[in-house]
């Protein structure tokens, strides 16, 4: 019941979170996007203990445990003005990424991408067309976004190889969140440095993709690694 209720939670902040976002009203955007992440990982901790297995966490949800608090982190500095902010943000949005990546990898077994390497195809495609249309706006930021933009493509990956792993529809949860988390990032990146004019629609509709992107990432490799819950 206690999980059910925090994603309850998290999906109500969420909505009026992005509703804010919306109407561009500032004060509501700066109490509710706090919120976000320490539900997420309050869920996480919830669901754990409410499994058959009461023992300490695995190493894995751990890594993704780091990787909430560092989103939590970028999003408060985002929140704040100045290419300080927007670059410490990010920064602490690259390290959710790495911590991503190790919770991901540290699962042992065959990977989807390793058997079928056919499928980096589109997120290699994805990579180039961004890293392309945000060239000529990157200025001295150029390596620090090409490494971003590799950490982030990776991050994806890495979630896609997890689907033959794990049981088939959380992996492909968590992967389909990787994906959505890569396309509200890009949105970000085309703003600040591409052909995107920055508008309150494309806050929200920011916003709507990085709140569904991590429920489908944490919920999905959460319950792929954790008993089920009692009843």
């Amino acid at each position: 019941m206690t999980t059910r209720v925090l994603l309850a939670v998290y999906a109500v902040v969420g909505v009026v979170n992005v509703t804010a976002e919306f109407l561009a009203s500032m004060t509501v955007v700066h109490l509710t996007k706090p919120l976000l992440m320490p539900l997420l990982a309050a869920w996480l901790i919830a669901y754990w203990r409410a499994g058959r297995s009461r023992g300490p966490l695995p190493n894995e949800l751990r890594w993704l445990l780091v990787g909430l608090g560092f989103a939590w982190l970028g999003d408060l500095l985002l929140m704040g003005d100045g290419d300080l902010f927007f670059i410490s943000g990010i920064a602490a949005f690259l390290l959710m990424q790495v911590s991503y990546i190790v919770a991901f990898t540290r699962v042992r077994g065959p990977g989807l991408v390793r058997a079928w390497k056919i499928a980096l195809v589109p997120y290699v495609i994805v990579w180039l067309v961004l890293n392309i249309l945000v060239s000529p706006g990157v200025g001295a930021l150029r390596i620090p976004v090409l490494v971003y933009s590799v950490v982030l493509i990776t991050m994806a990956v890495a979630a896609l190889d997890l689907v033959i792993r794990v049981p088939r529809d959380k992996g492909w949860r968590v992967a389909i969140g990787a994906a959505v988390f890569v396309v509200s990032d890009a949105c970000i990146a085309l703003t600040a440095f591409g052909p995107l004019s920055d508008s309150p629609a494309l806050s929200a509709f920011v916003m709507a993709t990085y709140i569904v992107a991590q429920a489908l990432i944490v919920t999905g490799f959460t319950e792929a690694l954790a008993p089920r819950p009692a009843p």
